[in-house]
């Protein structure tokens, strides 16, 4: 009975070790895989920091690029564009005041209003009536085709130059209908006179011509935001 007892009790002290070596492992098991999923989640971390750090760096860089390249443009445009010359390419008055009209304006806002940047068919139609009275052309016709209604004149990352096409006719002296075609060659707006018919003498001339003159949609700046992940 003594014997027996004793075996007993040795069993229990061995099951008691047992938990607490399962105890232990368990433990030991559970503090690794925490340490692993920490440390992946510190490195996850760290390196979503560095990137955030790599890609605004990056920014400044880009950033001070274009600051330079917009100093550079403006010295640019100003040396090229305003000159110093009393007159303008167009043989009208060099003015660069904000207030300034067209065509007594400088170089620069010249080229910058060459194109108009939305479809306006009677504003057309009145800027080449303009050119034929200035010339002198009596009986003048304008013909061409209005597409107000399907042409899209909304701003884009790339816009392209889009042509309207118009005939003229008109009677003149011959040096009203040379002037004319100077006028048209000195406009501040493309004007391309693709077909031209003279008939008739020096002191009375018909002249019909085909032009063709352009507009480009505006120009828009698309400014992104890019995910770091």
């Amino acid at each position: 009975m003594k014997i027996k007892s004793k075996l007993s009790g040795k069993s229990l002290q061995i099951d008691k070790t047992q938990q607490k070596i399962i105890g232990i492992i368990v433990g030991a098991t559970v503090t690794t895989v925490f340490c692993l999923v920490s440390a992946k989640v510190l490195a996850g971390q760290a390196l979503y920091q560095r990137r955030v750090i790599n890609a605004r760096q990056a920014s400044v860089v880009q950033l001070n690029a274009n600051i330079k390249n917009a100093n550079n443009l403006v010295t640019q445009y100003n040396e090229v564009f305003i000159g110093s010359s009393t007159k303008n390419i167009i043989d009208h008055t060099n003015d660069t005041s904000p207030n300034a009209v067209s065509p007594d304006v400088d170089n620069g806002r010249i080229v910058l209003d060459a194109l108009p940047t939305s479809y306006d068919f009677p504003a057309l139609l009145t800027s080449v009536s303009t050119i034929l009275s200035s010339a002198g052309i009596s009986n003048p016709s304008i013909g061409g085709t209005d597409d107000s209604s399907t042409v899209k004149s909304e701003p884009s990352a790339n816009p392209t130059p889009s042509k309207i096409d118009l005939t003229l006719s008109g009677t003149g002296k011959y040096d009203s209908v040379a002037q004319l075609i100077a006028d048209f060659q000195r406009s501040i707006r493309p004007m391309d006179v693709t077909h031209l018919t003279l008939t008739g003498n020096a002191e009375n001339l018909t002249v019909s011509l085909n032009l063709t003159t352009y507009y480009q949609p505006p120009k828009t700046v698309i400014i992104t935001g890019k995910e770091i992940k």
